[in-house]
Parts: structure tokens; C-alpha cells; sequence
């Protein structure tokens, strides 16, 4: 629904129920009519011709109106139904984009993370875990300090 046009929304419900309560009235007065002449208890027409022609009409309106009101209720449903299934879809499309965003700004982050880690010790790609005991090559511990800092204060970002 458009929220401009709330309006004609609110003006149609007093209607349907008017067409409602109308159409239920009609029905009661064209069936207690025809009962009544089953019945007795009206007098017939003069001419048979006129209430043969007359039957037919009655019970197409009464057959409308039964026919149709499901048909109406169906209808606003499926409209119903159409319109959570929109709202759902766009709840999933907005998740979907900000899960997407999250994981972008992850990997923004674990990249540069790597980048500080890299940068802040020249040398440590090519010496290994095992090579710094082996080698006796001794590391400064303030500056990888400071490297790990700065990583966790990316990370933590």
C-alpha cells in the first residue's frame, strides 16, 4: 500500500460493508418472497408468464451474490498474502545486504591486519618459527609488541 493513498482505503471498508449488509437484505426480501408465494401467501401474478420470466432474474442475483462474496474474501487475502510475502522478501534482501556489509568490513579489517603484520617486520616472511631458535637470531620484543597492538586495535576497530 502507498501511504499517500491510506484515504481510499479507509473510504472502502465503510462501503463494502454497506454493499454488504445491502446485498444480505436483498437476498432475505427476494427469499422470504419467494417463500411467501411457494407458501401461499402471496397472490400470484395474473399473468403466469411475467413470474416465470421474473424467477430466473431472482435467483441470478441471489446466485451473484453467493458466488461473489467468497470470490471478494478470496481475493483480499491472496492480496494479503502477496503483500507479508513482499514484506518478507525485502527483510531477507535488507539481511542479506547488511550481512554483506559485515563481511566486507571483516575483510577490510583482516586485511589489514595482515598489511600491519607484514610491514611493521620486514624480515619475517622469510624466517620461520623454528629458524629463530635454530639460528639464535634474536627478535625485538618492543617492536613486535607494537606490531600486535596495533593488529588487536584493528581488530578491535
Amino acid at each position: 500500500m502507498i501511504p499517500g493513498n491510506i484515504s481510499s482505503k479507509t473510504r472502502s471498508q465503510p462501503v463494502d460493508g454497506l454493499k454488504n449488509w445491502l446485498m444480505v437484505i436483498l437476498t432475505l426480501v427476494f427469499v422470504s418472497l419467494y417463500g411467501a408465494a411457494l407458501l401461499g401467501w402471496l397472490k400470484p401474478l395474473p399473468d403466469e408468464k411475467m413470474v416465470m420470466r421474473l424467477e430466473p432474474i431472482i435467483f441470478v442475483i441471489i446466485g451473484y451474490y453467493f458466488g461473489r462474496l467468497p470470490g471478494q474474501q478470496n481475493e483480499r487475502t491472496l492480496k494479503h498474502e502477496i503483500s507479508r510475502q513482499t514484506q518478507r522478501a525485502d527483510a531477507a534482501q535488507q539481511a542479506k545486504e547488511q550481512a554483506l556489509q559485515t563481511t566486507e568490513a571483516l575483510e577490510e579489517k583482516v586485511k589489514n591486519v595482515k598489511a600491519a603484520l607484514v610491514s611493521a617486520t620486514p624480515g619475517a616472511t622469510t624466517i620461520s618459527g623454528s629458524d629463530l631458535f635454530k639460528s639464535g637470531v634474536t627478535v625485538h620484543e618492543d617492536g613486535l609488541r607494537h606490531v600486535v597492538t596495533a593488529a588487536v586495535r584493528i581488530l578491535n576497530s
